[in-house]
């Protein structure tokens, strides 16, 4: 830490950032599409803090994504436990400010970089199908959409990502990922790229 991409920094929250994203969280044009609802300031501090404890205790997290030309934190991005594990969840949010300029996969890229490289855990992401703006990330960084499952009367896409290997002759394998037992996701909030 901190990650940085050619146009962001992306580092653990501190509590200094809460203003820059309640802002993004109190958004109803961010939050709308997960679905969810516009955060009101006490739950963007739990959201907040649930980051900061998810990081003390696992050395990740959702973090801040930083511009690099304003050194303004414009929304999150990173990996935490869903639903308590074994997988780990990317997911980001970015001010619609800075929508439409490669943002959301610039960081979601770096992100799942990182997450490939040091955590053995698989890494997937959950979209409500009407989020085309979030699945088209997704598919952008080479995540897999791998079936869908029902949670709270709603049906959400599930994505995997592929870990590659590089076998002894240099050819690259793919390692086939697998459907979310039917269990582990059938309560509990929806996670979809929060």
């Amino acid at each position: 830490m901190p990650i940085t991409t050619r146009r962001l920094i992306i580092r653990p929250f501190t509590a200094a950032d809460f203003e820059a994203i309640h802002a993004v969280w109190s958004d109803p044009e961010v939050m709308g599409p997960i679905p969810s609802k516009a955060y009101d300031r006490g739950m963007s501090w739990a959201r907040l803090t649930e980051k900061f404890s998810h990081q003390s205790q696992h050395g990740f997290s959702k973090w801040a994504v930083v511009d690099k030309d304003g050194g303004k934190v414009i929304g999150e991005c990173g990996v935490h436990y869903l639903d308590g594990g074994p997988d780990i969840e990317l997911g980001y949010k970015l001010s619609p400010r800075y929508w439409g300029q490669g943002l959301a996969a610039e960081a979601a890229q770096a992100c799942l970089d990182w997450a490939l490289a040091e955590r053995p855990e698989r890494v997937v992401a959950i979209v409500d199908p009407a989020n085309i703006r979030s699945a088209r990330v997704l598919d952008k960084i080479g995540m897999v959409r791998d079936g869908t499952f029902s949670r709270l009367d709603h049906d959400w896409d599930f994505y995997i990502a592929i870990r590659r290997q590089a076998p002894a002759d240099g050819t690259e394998v793919q390692q086939p990922g697998r459907l979310p037992e039917p269990a582990a996701h059938q309560d509990g909030a929806p996670h979809d790229g929060r």
